[in-house]
């Protein structure tokens, strides 16, 4: 589990830090599109990681409560 969480945390990185030079390289400043494109993948890479976060907290809480229930 933790390495799945490690591998898409790197990818969404990845794909920020590219959308981020891509946006960045332009001299003339950024146009509203660009930045509704740039929070728009920043929410995306956000969600993901909080998703895979509660996804490992849960599996731990099911794990803890199957502990306690059984012995």
């Amino acid at each position: 589990m933790r390495d799945r969480l490690t591998l898409a945390t790197r990818r969404g990185w990845r794909l920020l830090r590219r959308g981020w030079d891509l946006l960045t390289e332009d001299e003339s400043g950024l146009t509203t599109l660009e930045y509704v494109i740039a929070a728009g993948i920043i929410l995306v890479v956000l969600s993901a990681a909080i998703l895979a976060w509660n996804n490992g907290l849960a599996a731990k809480i099911g794990d803890l409560v199957r502990q306690l229930t059984s012995g």
